[in-house]
């Protein structure tokens, strides 16, 4: 699924309007078919395992009801939006939507959100704080957009909804089916619903300094690295100082941190873990059958199988040149070098057959790995 480049090229959109200002791409898919129902939507809605947000707003009384959503009756037919998170996670015609904006890395894409609204429904006027492609189903919604202004504030104008007040749109179009609104963090923006719509909302990663601070500090405690201690080695007694600390010793300290950081790969790996660790609940069974890798060696070459990815599966490689290492859903993989075109197959590919498998199962250490990725639910087998 490629973006039907019209009023601007792909190109000038990244220089002049990613991260900088909102734009609308005029049937962007066209012929867009719905890739899920408002029964499928609801039904999602309903588990408690996915994130879900009922908003209402009659009367300018808005109100916030988490999920799982179980009563859609009293409704009504206007002035209510249902959010679903992670869509992508659990319909393929929707995580297929992620292609579309492939040019950007991948791990860059958070989810596909989906909402179903009614007429004169929406969230009001907010800020993201991360880039968001909105993709028009059924139906037809206004959007409002203005530009970028980290300074504005949001106020909570009902219990998890945060809304700024008026802003100036430099963006102001009606969506139909296949139209893309793109709209950067901290550009302010508005939807309302025209006729009884669904839109798809592709999210972005942006992780924050706490974030990655935070993570690498929990990868640095679970490795047990990290262990070398202060050394002042080059004493220098100054009792007329105010601070207790002189600046020779900061910088070492400051060395310390940024030592560990910067060596052997550290935060290299922490990345590639943390990156393929889901976000969302991925579709994977609480029991996944176990195999022997006898088994799966047997039956990969004497039957005619395809094994799939599920999908949200992240997975991503550590070379240096003389470690090698596979990372699957936050999992670390230790390989040998020989296995190096294997894990990039896996990589690269979300669906593999069983005839293409079979020159890579001459090696114990493809086996092995393929059968825990199996047996962890991460792939499974289409007979």
């Amino acid at each position: 699924m490629n973006i039907n480049w019209q009023n601007i090229s792909q190109q000038e959109f990244i220089s002049d309007y990613w991260q900088k200002k909102p734009v609308v791409l005029k049937n962007a898919l066209p012929n867009f078919a719905e890739p899920i129902t408002p029964d499928e939507v609801a039904g999602l809605a309903m588990e408690s395992f996915i994130d879900s947000r009922l908003v209402t707003n009659k009367n300018g009384d808005w109100r916030v009801t988490h999920g799982p959503i179980e009563q859609f009756d009293e409704l009504g037919d206007s002035h209510w939006s249902l959010l679903v998170q992670g869509v992508d996670r659990w319909i393929p015609t929707v995580f297929d939507l992620r292609s579309a904006v492939d040019f950007i890395p991948k791990w860059r894409i958070d989810d596909v959100m989906v909402s179903y609204s009614t007429p004169h429904a929406g969230v009001g006027s907010h800020l993201d704080q991360y880039d968001v492609f909105i993709v028009q189903g059924q139906g037809k919604r206004r959007w409002k957009a203005g530009a970028v202004d980290s300074l504005l504030q949001q106020t909570e104008k009902a219990k998890d909804l945060l809304q700024v007040d008026d802003f100036t749109a430099i963006v102001d179009e009606v969506l139909e089916p296949g139209d893309i609104i793109y709209i950067p963090p901290f550009s302010p923006h508005n939807g309302e619903t025209i006729e009884t719509a669904i839109n798809y909302s592709i999210g972005f990663r942006a992780p924050s300094q706490q974030e990655l601070i935070s993570g690498f500090a929990d990868f640095v405690i679970d490795s047990e690295i990290g262990l070398t201690r202060f050394q002042d080695d080059e004493l220098v007694v100054n009792n007329q100082s105010d601070s207790l600390i002189n600046d020779a010793q900061l910088k070492k300290m400051q060395l310390m941190l940024t030592d560990l950081i910067n060596n052997d790969g550290h935060f290299e790996k922490f990345l590639n873990q943390g990156l393929t660790a889901p976000s969302r609940e991925l579709d994977i069974p609480e029991e996944v059958e176990q195999h022997t890798t006898d088994y799966l060696v047997n039956l990969f070459f004497n039957s005619n199988l395809n094994i799939n990815k599920v999908n949200g599966v992240e997975t991503s490689i550590y070379n240096d040149g003389t470690a090698i290492s596979f990372f699957c859903c936050g999992e670390e993989f230790v390989c040998e070098s020989h296995q190096i075109d294997f894990i990039r197959f896996l990589h690269h590919q979300n669906n593999v057959t069983s005839e293409q498998l079979k020159s890579s199962l001459k090696w114990l250490e493809n086996i092995q790995l393929v059968t825990t990725l199996i047996n962890q639910g991460y792939w499974y087998i289409d007979e």
